[in-house]
């Protein structure tokens, strides 16, 4: 029954996707900025109760004036390193994140990002790409079957 069950499953296989290089190291402040996002990769879900996009990529921010974000998509970030601080404007709570921490974005919440050194973060939204990550062209894996 179980050898049943995945032929049934295999014949609706799909490929990974695999993005080679994919790192925060070369990721450049735009000019007169001091945060950034890099989209790194979009799909559109297959979800069927209400499908959308699921992109992912990186967070960089520096010290400098407060960087304002009112949330029209649900957003997810983990602090990989440095130290990141989110005024919740809902609640008026400052939140200063580290590695390791992990903040979840509802849509609705509106917040300001800030920094007294450098922070980086991964994160995962449900929006299509707005801002590539300029250093990824053509590092994208082919899906072609090997087998």
């Amino acid at each position: 029954m179980i050898h049943q069950t995945y032929n049934r499953m295999s014949a609706n296989l799909v490929p990974l996707t695999i993005v080679k290089g994919a790192g925060h190291e070369f990721i450049p402040l735009p000019q007169g900025e001091n945060a950034t996002t890099a989209d790194f990769h979009s799909i559109r879900t297959k979800t069927t109760d209400s499908p959308t996009h699921l992109t992912s990529g990186f967070y960089k921010i520096v010290a400098g004036k407060a960087r304002p974000a009112h949330y029209t998509f649900e957003e997810t970030k983990y602090i990989l390193s440095g130290q990141i601080d989110i005024l919740d404007e809902a609640t008026g709570i400052t939140h200063h994140l580290v590695p390791g921490d992990f903040a979840f974005f509802h849509v609705g919440s509106k917040v300001q990002f800030s920094t007294k050194s450098e922070g980086l973060a991964f994160y995962a939204v449900t929006r299509p790409v707005r801002t590539p990550h300029p250093n990824l062209q053509g590092r994208e894996e082919s899906t072609k079957s090997r087998l």
